[in-house]
């Protein structure tokens, strides 16, 4: 049996593929790249599969060899294309013993490709055959065992070497070359008497093997246990690699200009490729040198960020290599000479030089702070605003200015970290170079976010077109932010000065975009200002310049522009108004207005006004009869600014005493009743039509709800000095006044009314929005004198999914089930109950519970009637919804859920196991949760526990098949977290021996999840189980599990995708 098993191996050989064959395959390749084939898709769609089908059989080994000589470069191209999807996917289908000689075929067959004796290495497409034949042996190079391909970069630069040496008649092996002895270590081939253009393509090829190679190597995501053998691997080979860059940056004086540039930039990017592998200092400061000669070329400086941002050197290291050179040469006559005229437009040069610059400084940052004072780097810091300041719109006609913006934050950050920051800022000669370099950036950064032009405009602003005009905003935001690192540096300095700017061009007329410019600095200052300034902004929003500003009328849109960014500096500062309420009547007056203007600033004004009435409520108290004139006008402003004003005022109305609330709240909320009203009756006749009237209305009639909300928030707390205890009881005794009764009747039959308008399927996706909207404020709390019990509205959303199910019906259910036992409040927690308000209490309780079950029990028949069959895979939005209605049920009400008749508890299971085999994330997602949540809230201690064994004998092996049959080989990966999650609550619920013998029950399965799983992983699985009770480890070994399932383990992608 021996003798035969030797005869075998002795046999084994690549599959050599007839001619015949060969030509059929050649002829759909053709046939696919022909012309007429691309205006057919559907034939190119087939040719592809067809093609795909002969790369997977085994006899595909034979393409290589077979096709490598066809005069048509797509035929060779497919050839090696098919080495390295064979080498990549099916390795395993290769026998062993002829693993080693795919080597020399490869070889050979790049040695053919490139003889510049062969015709075909002149065709333009031979040069991508190369290339993927490169790809074909960097895949090698990370299967073949390391023996068999010892010095791999140097092994393909000799075989490129020997046949250019072969195509001119000299010796294959040169002189010192090392090609006859690869046992020995590395010397970089070399050969005289080639011609000098055949040199060039020599060092081209070379540097594009050094840069696949390891580029595909880094795509390959190796495991750090796979990545340091194959370092040592490749670690001879360096100095190789590293000479063949600088030769080819040192350039040939034989070649012309673009040749060697040519070789230069190849250099460059091959460079690049090897310092985001990883290079060692002394590789790093061999290729240095040779960089910083071909500075400008933008390669070279792309090749200088990755060593500055990805190398050894990275976070400050290096500075004598690095910072100090870099520095000289841009202070020096050639950066200077780079950025001599500001006028011109950016070259590629200039860009990259300004790349290299920014990452300059995130390196370096420290260590130029620390020599603030010296001369060298002010220099430096000069260039940097010199590029900032550069001529033209930023973003639009110049580019240079926004990679220079992230630079000064990490300036700033710097100075904040450095020990000058603790000297004394009015004596400290750090200090004073720092400051007057950050005036200078705010000078520079007020000039450059000035919209062009001088006064007015005709048509648009700044006379720019809509994407220049985004492109310019974009700029300006970004350039803000740079200005709120300034304050930190100059403090109020920054603010008095700018606030002293905007005053004398308010004074003297200026022109809109000078003011403008100015405002929006200070704008963009708010994130740093203090809550207590009270020397510039009180003169900012005092009548000095918000009052002039009031009075400047809006004439075009470059004034409309001002009064824009008017606005959006009021809601910055929102905050500070609450600390300045003296200054809240102007800002309003200012504001009111606005409301009225074009839409934009309408809209901004109405978001201004909102946050200032959120965040003053209790300050504007006493202008509650300025809102009541405000609220009279309120029919002359859009939509949606109708809604914030709205919700402004009436989180004013909040603020006063309950009593006293009474008539406003009626005031405000019987005009949006009667309109609903309307826009309902009127919605019977013609939907169309009164579907904007029906959503303004209904949107009016939450921003009430919104503003009377009390906020959560600190930032918002209205009761200082109040009594939060009796302040709930007042609410509670208002609540129960004749008028608020009446009031909370009316809206809700108008809830009834909206409801019933999508439970009819009558209602549109923006109509069922703002009904779910209204429902989810309505009831979102009880210390507001109009919220709504959400126990009706859940009877009345349960019907109308009865009627036209949907996701918002489920969703809606699920946000109210979860409402109904809202927490008790601190009022109510307090007071001493006499018997009768006990019995009361309970009996309420038990209504509560009977709505719950008479709701749950309906709804489980909706959705196993809707989503039978199919119905899961078509309308994962309903799932989604559905399972989230049955988290809340088992989180908020497990008990009511546990004591429905059989037959419904079993339908809430059966649901479950179904959507637990579908493909849905989401849909996976939200089931996971509802059994995680029923487990939890039925384990011990919980005296549900007893109730719910027999449930969980009976269905928990169906839940554990389920869940290890979708991590394990029908749910998407992302899920497996989730799934770890509820085997973790299983594991947790169920006794130890059970779960054993289920696991046992179910891995014992032959091909269970997939084929694939061994059953050491099996073993392992159930083990990792048994042992172990986090989440996390069970994400761990369920994860690992699933890649051995799934075919992935040991795979890139596998690696890659780790949860």
């Amino acid at each position: 049996m021996d003798e035969e098993t030797i005869q075998q191996q002795q046999t084994f050989s690549f599959p050599v593929l007839p001619q015949a064959d060969l030509e059929r395959v050649a002829q759909t390749i053709l046939h696919l790249f022909s012309p007429s084939t691309s205006s057919n898709p559907e034939l190119a769609k087939h040719l592809q599969r067809e093609l795909q089908q002969i790369q997977s059989a085994q006899e595909a080994w034979g393409l290589i060899a077979g096709l490598a000589g066809h005069d048509d470069p797509n035929v060779r191209f497919f050839g090696a294309h098919t080495a390295q999807v064979k080498i990549s996917r099916d390795w395993e289908t290769l026998p062993e013993d002829l693993r080693p000689a795919l080597l020399p075929l490869l070889l050979g067959t790049l040695g053919n490709a490139i003889n510049p004796a062969n015709q075909h290495s002149y065709q333009p497409a031979n040069g991508v055959v190369v290339r993927k034949l490169f790809g074909s042996l960097a895949s090698l190079l990370l299967r073949l065992a390391f023996p068999h391909f010892l010095h791999p970069i140097l092994t393909v630069i000799q075989t490129i070497h020997s046949a250019f040496a072969s195509s001119t008649a000299l010796p294959p092996s040169a002189p010192g070359s090392g090609y006859n002895t690869p046992g020995a270590g590395p010397s970089q081939p070399s050969f005289d008497g080639v011609p000098p253009q055949l040199k060039h393509r020599v060092r081209l090829l070379a540097l594009e093997w050094c840069a696949i190679c390891i580029e595909e190597i880094g795509r390959a995501g190796l495991a750090e246990q796979q990545r340091q053998p194959l370092r040592r691997h490749i670690e001879s080979d360096l100095s190789v690699v590293v000479s063949t860059i600088t030769d080819a940056m040192s350039g040939d004086p034989n070649l012309s200009p673009n040749e060697r540039l040519k070789e230069a930039e190849a250099a460059c990017k091959c460079a690049e490729s090897w310092i985001d592998w990883g290079l060692s200092p002394e590789e790093l400061n061999i290729l240095l040198p040779a960089l910083y000669n071909l500075l400008p070329m933008p390669a070279a400086s792309s090749a200088l960020v990755e060593v500055l941002s990805e190398s050894i050197f990275k976070y400050g290291k290096g500075t004598k290599v690095l910072t100090e050179p870099m520095l000289a040469w841009a202070i020096g006559p050639s950066g200077q000479a780079l950025i001599a005229s500001v006028d011109e437009e950016p070259s590629e040069e200039l860009i990259g030089f300004t790349k290299l610059l920014a990452a300059l400084v995130e390196h370096s940052s420290e260590w130029l702070v620390a020599r603030i004072q010296q001369n060298d780097v002010q220099a430096f810091l000069g260039i940097i605003l010199r590029l900032t300041g550069w001529q033209g719109l930023g973003n639009v006609e110049e580019n240079l200015s926004e990679l220079t913006l992230p630079i000064y934050p990490m300036i700033q950050e710097a100075i904040m970290d450095a020990p000058m920051f603790s000297a004394p800022h009015d004596s400290s000669p750090d200090w004073a170079v720092a400051k007057n370099f950050f005036r200078e950036l705010v000078e520079v950064t007020r000039r450059k976010v000035r919209w062009p032009g001088e006064g007015d405009s005709e048509g648009s602003i700044g006379g720019l077109d809509k994407e220049d005009r985004e492109n310019f905003e974009s700029w300006r935001r970004d350039a803000g932010e740079v200005i709120v690192g300034a304050y930190y540096i100059l403090r109020d300095e920054m603010l008095e000065n700018l606030t002293r700017i905007a005053g004398q061009q308010v004074q003297n007329g200026a022109s809109w975009q000078d003011i403008e410019a100015t405002l929006h600095c200070i704008r963009y200052s708010s994130e740093a200002v203090p809550l207590g300034e009270d020397k510039s902004l009180p003169i900012l929003f005092g009548e000095q310049i918000l009052g002039q500003l009031a009075h400047r009328p809006i004439r075009g849109k470059g004034e409309e522009r001002l009064r824009l960014t008017v606005v959006c500096l009021i809601q910055s500062y929102e905050e500070w108004f609450k600390f300045h309420p003296s200054h809240l009547p102007p800002v309003l007056s200012y504001l009111v207005p606005s409301l009225t203007s074009s839409t934009t600033i309408s809209r901004s004004a109405a978001d201004a006004l909102k946050a200032l009435c959120d965040m003053c409520r209790k300050k504007l108290v006493e202008h509650i009869g300025a809102f009541a004139e405000l609220h009279g006008k309120i029919g002359d402003l859009g939509p949606e600014e109708q809604s914030k004003v709205i919700q402004g005022i009436t989180s004013v109305i909040q603020a006063l005493a309950p009593g006293d609330a009474v008539g406003p709240v009626e005031g405000i909320i019987s005009p949006i009743l009667s309109r609903i009203a309307q826009a309902l009756q009127q919605y019977s006749v013609d939907p169309t039509n009164a579907q904007p009237a029906l959503v303004q209305s209904t949107a009016a009639l939450t921003a009430c709800f919104k503003g009377l909300s009390p906020s959560e928030d600190e930032m918002f707390d209205t009761t200082d000095e109040g009594d939060e205890a009796a302040r709930e009881e007042a609410i509670a005794l208002t609540r129960e006044d004749p008028r608020i009764v009446e009031l909370r009747r009316g809206i809700e039959n108008a809830v009834e009314g909206l409801v019933g308008v999508v439970g009819r399927g009558e209602g549109d996706a923006e109509v069922a929005d703002a009904i779910s909207s209204l429902l989810k404020h309505a009831t979102l709390s009880s210390s507001t004198l109009i919220s709504l019990s959400p126990l009706p509205l859940l009877s009345l959303v349960c019907m109308a999914c009865e009627n036209s199910p949907s996701a918002l019906w489920m969703s809606l259910a699920s946000t109210l089930t979860l409402r109904v036992n809202a927490p008790v409040t601190s009022f109510a927690r307090k007071k001493e109950k006499t018997e009768e308000v006990k019995k009361q209490e309970e009996d309420e309780q038990v209504g509560k519970w009977n709505v719950i079950g008479d709701v749950a029990s309906r709804l489980v028949v909706v959705a196993g009637r809707y989503l039978d069959g199919e119905g899961m895979k078509e309308h994962p939005d309903v799932v989604e919804g559905w399972f989230k209605f049955c988290s809340s049920l088992a989180s908020r009400f497990p008990g009511v859920l546990l004591r429905l008749p059989p037959q419904i508890v079993e339908g809430y299971m059966s649901l479950g196991l179904i959507g637990l085999a579908t493909q849905e994330r989401f849909s996976l997602k939200s089931v996971s949760e509802y059994f995680v949540a029923l487990l939890a809230n039925t384990r011990y201690p919980s005296p549900l526990e007893p109730l719910s064994d027999p449930l969980f004998a009976h269905f928990g092996p169906s839940i554990l098949r389920a869940l290890l049959l979708c991590a394990g080989s029908e749910g998407p990966r992302s899920v497996i977290p989730n799934m770890a999650e509820l085997l973790a609550a299983l594991v947790g619920r169920i006794k130890g021996e059970d779960m054993s013998r289920w696991l046992d029950q179910i891995l014992s399965q032959e091909g269970f999840p997939d084929p694939r799983a061994t059953p050491a992983s099996k073993k392992k699985l159930k083990e990792a189980v048994l042992k172990s009770r986090t989440a996390r480890r069970m994400r761990e070994a369920l994860h690992e599990f699933a890649l051995v399932a799934r075919g992935l383990d040991g795979t890139t992608y596998g690696n890659a995708t780790a949860v």
